[in-house]
């Protein structure tokens, strides 16, 4: 893969016109000329906010000269993906492409930490990492549309799980060959091995959408944290194996009941964590993920006592007395 350095960032051409600029998020391009002059660009995803948008603006026009930015694909309306949306619509009239579910999100960016905290959020979560600026979308993406744009074809594919109506953009070159962008779908080697509990809404939903992602045929993958890959299958496999690990982690500490709080400390002692603001409102919401898919799927229910709720697996210790 051809690497050319743009000031502070690198992009890396992964085949004719399709280019990832690797990073904390990484941000997928479709780069085609349409005159000797003008090169027209497509962003997938837009970065954590509107500091690196400029970055990233300023490193195209390094690299491909004068440029129109024509849309931004929003895999979903996190804010670590949609933080730059709303400065390249101001400052380039790009238009924004998203599903309807994450539109409402970038519409009302407060959903996220709400969502998250799972109710008003503490001033010290209104951050840019979780409150993104409020951006309008142009255009409501459907499950497996494509869409035709010059010498590119992007199909978008559904991805629910770690956000409510994620998608991932497959996207086809003049040359034939294929890159598909997994957004959160999916997650990286590297990032599993320092978050092996990656936040999710719907565990079920996540499970699915790896299996979907095993099936896709592509020369490039390009999750959002993490290295590109030419093949994906053991990447699958190993971010199923993640979630199997928490399921079943989760399904011992509960043997004695516990309260959802007693269960988040235990879960972060067992798998060496240190929660801090931040981890203990994610890791803690993906934990009612988890109970939420768990009791659904019959292994651990709930009950009251006084004025406690308490969550234990089914045939676990309280159940046998």
């Amino acid at each position: 893969m051809a690497e050319i350095k743009c000031q502070e960032l690198t992009l890396k051409e992964l085949t004719s016109g399709l280019y990832v600029f690797p990073g904390p998020t990484n941000i997928g391009v479709a780069a085609q000329k349409v005159s000797p002059e003008l090169t027209e660009i497509y962003f997938i995803d837009a970065g954590e906010d509107a500091a690196f948008a400029q970055k990233l603006y300023q490193a195209c026009q390094n690299c491909f000269g004068k440029i129109c930015v024509k849309a931004i694909v929003c895999t979903h309306a996190h804010a670590d993906h949609i933080g730059g949306a709303a400065w390249f619509k101001e400052n380039t009239g790009c238009k924004i492409w998203a599903t309807q579910a994450e539109k409402s999100c970038a519409e009302t960016p407060q959903i996220q930490a709400t969502s998250f905290y799972g109710a008003f959020p503490l001033p010290e979560l209104d951050t840019p990492y979780f409150h993104a600026p409020q951006c309008f979308v142009d255009q409501v993406i459907e499950d497996g549309q494509k869409i035709k744009c010059g010498d590119f074809e992007f199909e978008f594919i559904p991805l629910p799980g770690h956000s409510y109506d994620m998608i991932g953009a497959l996207a086809a070159g003049p040359d034939g060959k294929k890159v598909f962008y997994a957004g959160d779908g999916i997650f990286g080697r590297t990032m599993l091995n320092r978050f092996w509990t990656p936040f999710v809404v719907d565990v079920k939903s996540f499970k699915e959408s790896l299996l979907r992602i095993a099936k896709i045929k592509a020369d490039f993958f390009v999750p959002s944290h993490g290295d590109v890959y030419d093949e994906v299958d053991e990447l699958s496999e190993l971010n199923l194996i993640s979630t199997i690990c928490n399921e079943r982690l989760i399904e011992e500490i509960l043997v004695q009941p516990k309260t959802h709080e007693e269960l988040l400390k235990a879960f972060a002692d067992k798998s060496d964590m240190t929660l801090r603001l931040s981890q203990f409102m994610l890791i803690g919401s993906s934990i009612r993920s988890y109970l939420t898919y768990l009791y659904k799927e019959g292994r651990v229910r709930w009950f009251f006592e006084k004025n406690k709720m308490y969550w234990q697996t089914v045939g676990g210790t309280a159940d046998k007395a």
